[in-house]
């Protein structure tokens, strides 16, 4: 194996060898070829583990790589190694990154992404609730990041894909496997038209262990993370937890305080959430803009001026030229990538100056809002 990322490839199928451990090894050594190389010893001194040491020696000497490289191939399984250009960044800056990242589907993530969590068990409520916010979401180009889980997730999934829009499934589990098996037709639907990953390599099985570790991928991946509906104990909470412990925003939906399925989101909200009753709470929290002028005039103190950016204002001479445009020819336009381009149109949109009309198309509603030269 000449190619550091098949090295990369082969540890993460030691099992007992999660990422954190991944990180001191390479912390120490550098790179996973020195890690793949080192002496039982050296792999205890770093590790603190005798019994684990010996297990990477013993596993190394049987792993058959071309096996492995054959069994992606045929599942359609593409691979990427923290070490990648297109790893996402976001998840690369967390304390303990998945080493190596499976997937299916195209591995796009340059679009900004909120994930949406909550009870698997979730009431006629939270699946409306879950249903609207990933619509919503994803009609504005936002990526919409779940679990495959039964309940919110499922919902969520499904709604972000009638809302033509991406959506990223982390799975707790191989990707050869589809769990739970009733999400066969969404677990293709994605492959098809969003993104499917996970830290697992094939064959690996849903283990319930492996659900609270994928969590931290779930929210690592998104700017804000909504919970919509969560018990007192749950999963949900411990992704929102994660988010906190990643300085992502929290998000949670206020529910009925006689259901169960609501005690935790509305704990959520006590502890400093954000209330969510409308998409719009999450969209202000998350692209938010600079109200400030510079001015000590009394009269521009009294009103709330927004401020165009530099990549705003490319787009909007954009539209000097073209009353309506559509994403595809803003990119093609300023060569910035789609996940830009989405971003910067709901920052215009929500100061005003751009609207969102039939066919994907912006229009320009012109600077009445600025009240100031661009």
């Amino acid at each position: 194996m000449d190619n550091a990322r098949y090295y990369w490839l082969a540890l993460s199928t030691i099992r007992g060898l999660g990422a954190k451990r991944m990180k001191n090894l390479l912390q120490y050594f550098g790179n996973p070829v020195s890690i793949w190389q080192a002496s039982r010893k050296e792999l205890e001194n770093i590790i603190g583990s005798q019994a684990l040491a010996s297990k990477i020696v013993a596993e190394r000497e049987k792993i058959d790589l071309d096996h492995l490289l054959e069994v992606l191939d045929k599942n359609k399984i593409g691979f990427l190694t923290v070490f990648d250009e297109d790893y996402p960044g976001p998840l690369k800056n967390i304390s303990d990154p998945p080493p190596v990242l499976y997937y299916k589907g195209e591995p796009d993530f340059s679009f900004p992404a909120v994930a949406i969590v909550g009870a698997r068990g979730c009431t006629e409520y939270g699946r409306k609730v879950a249903g609207r916010m990933a619509y919503e979401l994803a009609e504005r180009g936002i990526t919409v990041v779940s679990g495959l889980a039964r309940g919110i997730d499922t919902y969520a999934h499904h709604a972000a894909l009638k809302g033509e829009g991406k959506t990223i499934a982390v799975t707790g589990c191989g990707l050869d496997i589809i769990y739970p098996p009733e999400n066969k037709n969404l677990y293709l639907e994605i492959e098809e038209k969003g993104t499917l990953l996970s830290e697992y390599p094939p064959g690996v099985e849903p283990l319930s262990g492996h659900f609270p570790q994928r969590n931290r991928i779930i929210s690592g991946l998104s700017q804000g993370v909504l919970v919509v509906e969560a018990a007192a104990r749950s999963g949900s909470l411990i992704t929102a937890a994660l988010a906190r412990e990643q300085g992502r925003k929290l998000f949670a939906v206020p529910g009925n305080i006689d259901r169960p399925q609501s005690k935790g989101t509305n704990r959520l909200i006590k502890e400093g959430a954000r209330m969510v009753t409308g998409v719009e709470d999450i969209i202000e929290e998350l692209f938010h803009y600079s109200t400030d002028i510079g001015t000590t005039d009394e009269k521009y103190q009294e009103i709330k001026y927004p401020v165009l950016s530099e990549e705003e204002k490319v787009i909007i001479r954009l539209f000097e030229k073209e009353i309506e445009l559509t994403v595809d020819e803003i990119v093609r336009l300023t060569d910035k990538s789609p996940g830009t381009v989405n971003t910067i149109l709901l920052k215009l949109e929500l100061k005003g100056i751009v609207s969102r009309g039939p066919g994907k198309k912006y229009l320009f509603m012109g600077l009445q809002s600025l009240l100031k030269p661009i």
